[in-house]
Formats: structure tokens, sequence, C-alpha cells
């Protein structure tokens, strides 16, 4: 079994020493991006994904569900979604997974999908229980008091659906029953994005940048309000960012990667939730988009990506944060 390589020249600079209770992570069993990996249980949940590593006869998409928790030697294996998909955000609600939308292969396109899946606990395989109002791909979200919450992603222009061009960037903010199965509307983001980041503490949900269709990265900062069912604005990111990953710990949100026309970024910025700013908190000397970031037993760990622009170079790097930027205790 190969561990993830952590930075070796970085961290013989640290004056910090890796505790029992900071785990290497094995690697990947595929190297995969574009994704959003959920906890459930105690462990980090991973499906589908896209690189150029995959077949071509599939679109080079995966269609292969693996989980991982600490105490596990290796990740394991979970039943397969229907199809391979990218782009597709997980969450998990109580014991069950759900799988909203994302892109599909159809005859060698990427096709933006409605689905949404569900993976209950102990089923042998996934089910279709319901579809979104429109197809929806590189949407973000959160539970919150027992719902999913979607913002943003990228929706079909017209008829066509199976290119870039064909997507446009939406604002929408959809709330999920996961017992009806039923959706409605919420208050639209200020503006239209797709490939943003997601953090939730303390029963806070944020939104942090993002980038729309042949345009730019974006740099805003917006919280959710449920009683109000309007959207604030925090300070906004020192830098653009879209593609990237958040997580939370210490009542910070961590920022990690992304990309943008000319590379992949490497500044980590942290947002002390307490003092309301930002800081760097250091470069990554391997930095990857369409990575995922979730927290879990007090850890941040990083889940795939790529190290270049675009679909090239897909790791199968998993890395626990703590290593990489020192004692976050």
């Amino acid at each position: 079994m190969r561990l993830t390589k952590l930075l070796p020249l970085f961290l013989a600079c640290l004056p910090y020493t890796l505790s029992a209770e900071e785990v290497l992570a094995p690697e990947l069993p595929e190297a995969i991006q574009e994704i959003y990996p959920a906890v459930m249980n105690q462990q980090i949940w991973v499906a589908g994904g896209i690189s150029t590593e995959l077949p071509a006869s599939a679109g080079k998409m995966t269609a292969k569900v693996h989980f991982w928790s600490p105490e596990y030697a290796s990740w394991q294996s979970a039943p397969s979604l229907p199809e391979g998909r990218h782009h597709t955000y997980l969450i998990a609600v109580e014991n069950r997974l759900f799988a909203f939308g994302g892109f599909v292969n159809s005859q060698g396109q990427w096709t933006n999908s409605r689905d949404v899946l569900m993976l209950d606990k102990g089923a042998k395989a996934w089910q279709k229980v319901a579809s979104l109002p429109f197809a929806l791909s590189e949407t973000v979200g959160a539970v919150l008091n027992g719902k999913v919450h979607l913002a943003g992603g990228r929706s079909p222009s017209s008829e066509k659906n199976g290119q870039w061009q064909h997507s446009l960037d939406v604002s929408a903010h959809l709330i999920f029953n996961p017992k009806s199965f039923t959706f409605k509307e919420a208050a639209p983001l200020p503006s239209a994005r797709n490939s943003a980041a997601s953090a939730q503490v303390n029963g806070r949900w944020f939104v942090l940048g993002g980038r729309t269709v042949g345009g730019e990265p974006i740099s805003d900062m917006l919280e959710y309000l449920p009683n109000t069912n309007s959207w604030q604005a925090h300070a906004a990111l020192p830098k653009a960012r879209a593609g990237h990953a958040a997580a939370v710990i210490n009542n910070a949100i961590y920022v990690f990667g992304g990309e943008h026309s000319k590379g992949v970024d490497r500044e980590v910025f942290s947002y002390d939730l307490s003092k309301q700013q930002w800081r760097k908190t250091f470069e990554w000397q391997t930095p990857r988009h369409g990575l995922g970031a979730v927290t879990l037993n007090g850890q941040i760990w990083l889940v795939g990506g790529a190290t270049k622009v675009g679909l090239s170079e897909t790791s199968l790097e998993v890395n626990n944060a703590q290593v990489m930027i020192g004692n976050l205790k």
C-alpha cells in the first residue's frame, strides 16, 4: 500500500511532529477529480469522478463509489452509481447518501443530468428517487434543519445538452426534502456561478467563490440566512477562486486549491469567523483543483483533484491538511 506523499521539503521546515491521531491516508483506488466527497457514519465517501486516466469508452468517467475511515488500511468499495458521472454533488442525510445531478456520458459528450440518486444504509444498489427541476451540475450544497440546500451550478441553455458552450450558469437555490423527495425554491444567489465551494460551521452555511462559463473566478463569500431567506456578503476571498474546496476546523474556514486560466492556485487561505478576517496560511507546493475537502474527527482531508488545469495529471492523493499546515488544534 502506497501512502500519500506529504510534502517532505515543507515538513522539514515545520516545528511540528505528526501525532498518533493524525494518520496518513491510503491513496484512492483510481485517480479522480471534479468530486464532492461526503462524510457519513464517520467515513469519507467518494462517488464518481473524471480523469484522463479513465477509459475513453466510458467518457473518462467512473461510476465507482468508495469509502474510507482512519481506522481502515485501504479504501473500501460500495455499490457503484448506475453510470459514470462527474461534478455530481454528494451529500449525506443521516444514514443515506444522495447524489444530485452531474454530467453523464452520452455518445462521447457531457450531458447534464436531472437525477437524484440515493444509497440507503445497507442497500446493494443506488435508487433514483427524484428528478431535479432542471438538469444541474457543479452545484454546491449543505444540510440545514434536515433538508438539503443546493445553490448555483451549470444547466443547459437550450435543447442542446452536450457541450461546454451549451451550458449557462444559474443562481438558483433549491431545497430538497429527503423524506418526501420533493423540491422547493428559496432565495437565489446574488449572482449566477458554478464551481464554487461550500462550508458549514455551527449551523451556518457559506458559499465561496466560483466562476461563470467562459468567465474568470469569483471572490465573494456569501452566507445563507434561513430566518430571513436571504444571502449576506462577508469579506471577499483575498484571491478569486473556482474549482477549489473548503473545509472547517476550529471555527475557521480553510480554502484549498482551485484553477484559473494560467494555472492551479497555491495559496491556502483561512477565514477566522470570530475575527471575520482572512489570512494566508501557506503556499501549497503541489496544489490541486477539482478536489474535495471534508472534516472528519477534527481533521481536514483533501481528496483527489488534479495538479494541472483541465483533466490531465489527476491525482490519487489523499492529504491530511494538518500535516501540511501545522497543528490546527
